[in-house]
């Protein structure tokens, strides 16, 4: 009987340690990916890849009362900027609204734009999603059916990485240039907690969880 005991009880323990052995194992993997992840993002956020477009997606962000933030300003007047400069003949104004809204971030970001200087034909407005792959996700078949191809991602640095992921795989051809003037700035804490915040939402969509 104790020589029974005893080997359930080693049984236990080698089972016990296994079980560590293997959340420590998946923690370090995943801590890994993570950091290797983030990495990218930090890189990509630095890397401002603009070139010839069929359009300009600009990504929404928040706006109070029919008013853009500073990011979503800063994002729209680099749309703009590129627009100007030839980039591509259309801008793209992605982003639903929120229960309480009366407006939504698209609709929201084609006004700005207008109020710019940009013609209303070359604002294409995707007023839908309440996340990024929401967004692309809806604005994929309008620009089909426009026969577009290559796309410039406008966003804050950090959030390219990601963005330019969902965007190829709708197969588009993508290129991402980071807003300039967002107040999340390079290098600052407030960026590197975003970064972080990213490598976990790409890890997700990786593993398809949209």
């Amino acid at each position: 009987m104790r020589t029974s005991t005893n080997v359930s009880r080693r049984s236990l323990i080698r089972a016990r340690w296994f079980v560590a052995g293997f959340l420590g194992l998946t923690a370090l993997t995943a801590g890994t990916t993570i950091l290797v992840l983030g990495l990218a993002i930090a890189e990509h956020a630095r890397n401002d890849e603009r070139a010839p477009a069929d359009a300009i997606l600009v990504l929404g962000a928040a706006q109070y009362n029919g008013r853009p933030t500073r990011a979503f300003r800063a994002r729209l007047d680099h749309a703009a900027a590129l627009f100007r400069q030839g980039y591509a003949p259309t801008i793209v104004l992605v982003g639903g609204k929120t229960d309480w809204d009366l407006e939504s971030e698209a609709e929201v970001g084609a006004r700005y734009l207008r109020e710019q200087g940009i013609p209303d034909d070359a604002l294409l407005v995707v007023p839908v999603g309440r996340n990024t792959w929401q967004s692309i996700e809806a604005a994929a078949q309008p620009l089909r059916e426009r026969a577009v191809q290559r796309l410039l991602v406008v966003s804050d640095g950090f959030h390219l990485f990601r963005s330019k992921l969902m965007a190829r795989s709708f197969g588009f051809q993508v290129y991402g240039s980071p807003a300039p003037g967002s107040p999340i700035r390079p290098g600052s804490p407030l960026e590197r907690w975003y970064i972080a915040r990213e490598a976990i939402a790409t890890l997700a969509f990786l593993l398809g969880r949209r």
